[in-house]
């Protein structure tokens, strides 16, 4: 079949994939797709993919934010000293996905589902902090306010990373048993 290496590979390169068709839109549009950063940086931890794979991801977002920014119109509301918290906030995700992987059952659902939900949370809950610390945009906001102003992003922000998760546990499972029952076969 494919060596531990090649399955390494292809399982970058489709995470890869993932942040370019999906990194355009956080929410999704009716022609793209809602980002899926999250969710590939929980997963990178998960299969304990190292630190220079971490940089690498968070070098492609920011490379697709700046591209969508600076020479494809996309506003640029979100731009200020807060956007670098991204980096802390990304790399926390991806920690708590290599903290599940050293897990008993790393891939049971009862260690994976509680990893998952707090990493995007706890992401939504520092992206956030950091946008209104150093944010010129909404320094006129108290803490009340701007809370207020972004907890209906909540759902979403968290319910997209949750989905793309479930999605690929859910794929993960069938290839596991197709896989099993081939080898059983033979």
């Amino acid at each position: 079949m494919f060596s531990q290496n090649q399955k390494s590979f292809w399982i970058g390169f489709a995470f890869v994939l993932a942040i370019l068709l999906t990194r355009s839109s956080h929410f999704g549009t009716s022609v793209a797709l809602p980002d899926a950063t999250l969710a590939v940086l929980f997963l990178g931890g998960l299969f304990r993919f190292n630190l220079r794979w971490l940089v690498a991801t968070i070098a492609l977002a920011f490379a697709i934010d700046f591209y969508a920014v600076g020479i494809a119109g996309v506003s640029d509301y979100c731009m200020s000293l807060g956007y670098w918290g991204l980096i802390p906030t990304y790399a926390m995700v991806w920690a708590i996905g290599r903290f599940a992987s050293k897990r008993e059952h790393p891939y049971a659902l009862t260690t994976l589902a509680p990893a998952a939900l707090t990493s995007a949370a706890l992401a939504f809950v520092m992206s956030n902090a950091f946008w209104y610390a150093f944010s010129d945009k909404v320094s006129t906001l108290s803490v009340y306010q701007f809370s207020q102003a972004v907890a209906q992003y909540f759902t979403p922000y968290v319910g997209y990373t949750m989905f793309y998760l479930t999605a690929t546990y859910f794929t993960s499972v069938a290839i596991n048993s197709i896989t099993a029952k081939k080898q059983s076969a033979a």
